[in-house]
């Protein structure tokens, strides 16, 4: 009987031991919640970035920043504490025409959703939209640095 009551305070004393050195769940790694809450919200697009310059809306005025050339343009990024996120947008339509022209519509919206993290102070959106987004303050910035068809970064602000 007496080895059996030692057996027993030994595994309780292992124990205790093991779920006193077990990792609290404030140790585990992850974005702050000060910094969650201060990141998180609606964010729209301010600037869209291409090159060459265009003429789209026929005012005689070349702009880099399509939000001046299409009223339709338009998109939301929503960043949420439990680190998921919905991209709105209107999908555009570009097709090269000639010297440095191409003609560019409004197209499909489209919506998307996964997931995010911070990474080295940018925001990397991972899911059926993909990309890494530098922030600052309340405003995101995706920088692709490519020419038409693509773009050269697009800049969305919170509300």
């Amino acid at each position: 009987m007496k080895l059996h009551s030692t057996t027993i305070l030994f595994l309780v004393l292992v124990l205790l031991l093991v779920t006193s050195c077990s990792k609290s769940s404030s140790e585990e790694p992850g974005i702050p919640q000060e910094q969650l809450e201060a990141i998180s919200g609606i964010y729209n697009l301010t600037e869209y970035i291409i090159s060459p310059a265009q003429d789209l809306n026929d005012d005689d005025v070349f702009s880099e920043n399509l939000l001046d050339e299409l009223d339709c343009l338009n998109a939301n990024i929503i960043l949420r504490e439990d680190l998921s996120f919905s991209l709105f947008a209107i999908q555009l339509d570009i097709t090269f025409i000639t010297n440095e022209q191409y003609a560019i519509f409004c197209g499909e919206n489209q919506t998307t959703s996964g997931t995010w993290d911070l990474v080295n102070n940018q925001i990397v959106l991972s899911g059926e939209t993909e990309g890494t987004y530098t922030i600052n303050g309340n405003v995101l910035t995706l920088t692709e640095n490519k020419n038409l068809p693509d773009f050269q970064r697009m800049v969305f602000e919170k509300q």
